[in-house]
């Protein structure tokens, strides 16, 4: 594609590094394990494993585990013994989501000679010009904007909003795995891990849940201080009253998913989803948990996510501009067997070529793309 922005190097718009480091006390520089089994103790986006995999720019999410999590008598015993589980018992979403904040960016701080964070699209240029990894915040789940405050206090809830805004987070995953205050959430836990012997949790889905008046204040907000809402995890009927409200005034996006042609989950994007997004100059990511991408839950992905991605550029009018890598590594998911940490992306670079993918179309996917989002929808 000859008007394709200049690609910024391999990008993956979803991964949580700063949860393993806020939870198990993690120090990023190092490689822990990673396996090809659901093991949420692996370390697969550590800094390691970015440079090994030669990630240039990493959304990094910052997610607090709902309170709902705690209700597991096993993860409330096994909170006690890490600083972050303490924490999470201790103090409430909004203070651990700061908590968590401080800490990755004393992480990056740390390789500050290979890592840097960047607040603003100016510093993104600033960071990928001096050859470092970029990290970018994001925050993903809604819940930690009301958390301690009076149900109705909307003001506050954007305050807080505004300082996240001001900390340059890019984006904004509205809902998560329970319920909350601004959109209702579609089941994005498996059935073997919330019904199992040890544990069982109760999600509460209700798919006729939309977006709520608080989500909509919120939502606005964001377009207003240009932050990406994203639509993933929210109920078919949230996600396009999320578009709806936008209006194509900023880029929407679905930074961890998959499509319901292959799997007809409604976690998972249809083609009127994509066209909105489309619409809105947004991007999807594709999810590496087989689990969500085919229904026949394969161990090995690459072929299904060359399938979602292929998917969405049909879905998208045959252009390649608005898929991207959403990997949800270390997001308590299990990675596909064949692509199974951040160390393993370029391989994605081999599996496009491998289909015939033009090379300025397959950068696109790897990270320009992404890059036209912030451009187009951060500050």
């Amino acid at each position: 594609m000859d008007d394709q922005p200049a690609s910024p190097g391999l990008t993956d718009i979803h991964a949580h590094p700063a949860m393993n480091a806020f939870l198990w006390d993690r120090d990023l520089r190092r490689h822990y394990w990673s396996g090809r089994t659901f093991d949420p103790l692996a370390s697969l986006s550590d800094f390691k494993m970015l440079e090994k995999g030669g990630v240039k720019v990493l959304w990094s999410s910052l997610h607090i585990p709902e309170p709902a999590f705690l209700g597991c008598r096993l993860i409330h015993f096994a909170a006690h013994f890490t600083a972050g589980g303490r924490k999470l018992l201790k103090l409430n979403a909004w203070e651990c989501l700061l908590a968590m904040m401080g800490k990755m960016e004393r992480q990056v701080a740390r390789a500050g000679d290979r890592f840097a964070m960047a607040r603003s699209n100016a510093e993104l240029d600033q960071v990928l010009a001096a050859g470092k990894t970029a990290i970018v915040h994001t925050v993903e789940g809604g819940h930690v904007l009301g958390a301690g405050l009076a149900a109705g206090d909307v003001d506050g809830r954007l305050a807080r909003l505004d300082q996240l805004a001001e900390r340059g987070v890019a984006s904004l995953t509205l809902a998560h795995l329970f319920p909350n205050e601004l959109a209702g959430h579609a089941e994005a836990i498996p059935a073997a891990q919330r019904t199992g012997p040890i544990c069982k949790l109760d999600t509460e889905v209700d798919l006729s849940r939309g977006l709520t008046p608080i989500g909509q204040a919120v939502v606005e907000r964001m377009v207003q201080r240009r932050m990406l809402p994203d639509v993933t995890h929210c109920t078919p009927v949230a996600r396009h009253a999320v578009y709806e409200l936008v209006d194509n005034r900023i880029p929407v996006i679905a930074s961890h998913t998959g499509v319901q042609s292959m799997n007809p989950e409604p976690y998972n994007l249809d083609a009127t989803d994509v066209s909105a997004i489309v619409a809105a100059g947004g991007a999807i990511g594709v999810i590496f948990m087989p689990h969500w991408l085919d229904k026949s839950d394969p161990g090995k992905g690459l072929e299904v996510i060359w399938k979602t991605m292929d998917t969405v550029r049909q879905w998208s009018g045959g252009t390649w501009e608005h898929v991207c890598i959403g990997t949800d590594f270390d997001g308590f998911t299990d990675p596909p067997d064949d692509c199974d940490s951040e160390a393993q992306l370029p391989r994605i670079r081999e599996l496009l070529a491998s289909h015939g993918v033009a090379p300025g179309d397959a950068e696109a996917v790897l990270g320009g793309n992404a890059r036209r989002v912030l451009r187009d929808g951060w500050r």
